[in-house]
């Protein structure tokens, strides 16, 4: 039996592919998990698999979130060459009910509550990191990944941050609001899992009760929410909230294609009706 541990192999996988090393690390982490379930094995079976998502389900997670996390298993199967079918390597197939939208559970946090967080913060309820954090969240809505691959250069200076983007969105470059600057001052780097504790812990610090499935996309959700009930332009908020053209063109046409994206001028539009900037004023 191999001693090498699936977190490396997927890693050290990752990495090849010219991926970055927060993404090989959040993978890793996931292929770690399933070797904690299942066992370190020179293959792996449907039971396994099966018994991995009775897991996943268990620990509440999102359909959404269970199936990122399948996506490392397959890659493993490509890798270990699981089964020896025609293709040479056969990923369990699982009949697995449809879910439809309406069970899907898109967890979301109200203004009034987010407004709460943000005021009890700045009254030392919360640690200086855990107000950054907020602050990132509150006002540009984002996702834990896009925190993760946020490291110091992306803070070249008091007025703008750097957003690699996820789901397939270009990098932006986002003005930084006078109000929320003093926090950032003390940004750190984060891994995904230390993340979504510290949003469990900021929500608790003000007490808050938050279950399975809440998170920084709760914030998120919110965020784009409000803006369309402050009837901002709904090509603004789209890219403002950083989706991918690719994602907006059913909706817009050619227009998400040739309207000339002045994200500047879009920060700027935006933070007029903001609806979580005046609680950092």
């Amino acid at each position: 039996m191999s001693t090498i541990h699936l977190r490396e192999i997927i890693y050290n996988d990752i990495i090849a592919r010219g991926k970055t090393e927060a993404i090989a690390k959040e993978w890793g982490a996931v292929a770690a998990e399933f070797e904690q379930v299942c066992g370190l094995k020179e293959t792996y079976t449907r039971a396994d698999i099966t018994a991995f998502l009775a897991h996943l389900r268990k620990r509440g997670l999102l359909t959404s979130t269970i199936d990122k996390d399948l996506k490392t298993l397959k890659l493993l199967s490509e890798i270990q060459h699981w089964g020896q079918g025609p293709q040479g390597s056969d990923f369990p197939k699982l009949s697995l009910k449809r879910v439809s939208p309406d069970e899907i559970r898109r967890t979301i946090l109200s203004k009034e509550t987010i407004g709460s967080m943000i005021s009890l913060g700045k009254q030392d309820i919360l640690t200086n990191i855990e107000c950054c954090f907020l602050a990132l969240a509150t006002t540009y809505g984002l996702r834990r990944i896009e925190m993760v691959r946020l490291n110091p250069p992306s803070f070249p200076d008091d007025h703008h941050i750097i957003i690699d983007t996820a789901k397939g969105g270009r990098r932006t470059t986002h003005q930084i609001p006078p109000s929320i600057a003093p926090y950032l001052k003390c940004f750190k780097h984060y891994e995904a899992d230390s993340l979504t504790h510290m949003f469990h812990r900021i929500a608790g610090k003000c007490g808050i009760d938050t279950g399975a499935g809440y998170g920084y996309h709760s914030i998120r959700r919110s965020l784009a929410t409000e803006l369309i009930l402050s009837e901002a332009s709904a090509l603004n908020v789209l890219r403002f909230m950083r989706w991918s053209d690719a994602s907006t063109r059913g909706e817009f046409g050619m227009l998400a294609i040739y309207a000339k994206k002045d994200q500047a001028r879009i920060d700027e539009d935006i933070f007029k009706i903001h609806p979580f900037l005046p609680f950092w004023s």
